[in-house]
């Protein structure tokens, strides 16, 4: 079985990564941009084939409107153990950051999510099978690639996961609206954190709550009630990263 993935740094960064074997490409005729370029060039290194074909046919190959005129055949994607980056996050001198999504069901979200958490430093991102959008072409394509690099967990039950995790030594926090208690004033060094976000509109689910240490929020000055999850995700997952990489001694 193989499925197909679309768009110029999904497909750039999936022949770069390697992580997962590529049986051929399609590109667009008559399209010359640098990334499509080094798809090709990439592909040739690797002895994949790449297909010269009309933009319709890789329209009805990668079954999403905006495929940039490229798409690659490859093998699913690998899940990553629960365990094994549990082992990896704790083993970095900075401590570990996780991440769990609970209930992102717009793939343009979890797309987004996943490329800011591996730009910010997350050492992995995870996420229910259930309830959850699925790591589509369209996710794919939204994470411009960094799907292929960060490495991404399905679990059956996040409140037991949060549990495995407490047990693991990671502290939980939630990303909630309703708390006084601001992102801005939380210290994010020195101990283990997996960061929790939730659905938009209804947010975590009140169990998934209940079974975190802290509740954080993002301070905000207009009149609209929230950010959007990718937003909220972004500013969190950046404030850790300033605090542990770049925060003046």
């Amino acid at each position: 079985m193989t499925v197909i993935i679309s768009g110029k740094h999904a497909v750039l960064e999936l022949l770069r990564a390697k992580k997962r074997k590529c049986y051929e490409i399609w590109v667009a005729q008559g399209k010359k941009e640098k990334l499509l370029t080094e798809i090709e060039e990439a592909a040739k290194r690797n002895s994949i084939p790449v297909r010269l074909v009309k933009g319709e046919k890789i329209a009805s190959i990668s079954k999403i409107d905006k495929h940039q005129g490229v798409a690659a055949r490859v093998d699913p994607f690998i899940f990553s153990s629960l365990e094994e980056s549990i082992k990896a996050a704790r083993a970095d001198a900075k401590k570990g950051f996780l991440v769990i999504l609970d209930g992102i069901l717009d793939p343009q979200n979890l797309g987004s999510l996943i490329r800011t958490a591996h730009l910010c430093g997350v050492h992995g991102i995870i996420l229910p099978k259930d309830n959850s959008a699925p790591l589509s072409e369209a996710a794919i394509k939204a994470s411009s690639g960094a799907t292929e690099y960060l490495p991404i967990i399905e679990v059956t039950n996040i409140v037991a996961t949060l549990k495995q995790l407490k047990e693991s030594d990671f502290w939980a926090v939630a990303a909630v609206g309703e708390t006084d208690k601001s992102l801005y004033q939380f210290d994010f060094t020195g101990n283990n954190y997996v960061l929790v976000l939730g659905a938009e509109g209804r947010g975590i689910k009140r169990l998934v709550r209940e079974n975190c240490d802290f509740l954080l929020s993002i301070p905000m000055l207009g009149k609209i009630s929230s950010f959007n999850v990718s937003v909220a995700g972004a500013i969190f997952m950046s404030e850790v990263m300033r605090q542990r990489f770049f925060r003046s001694p």
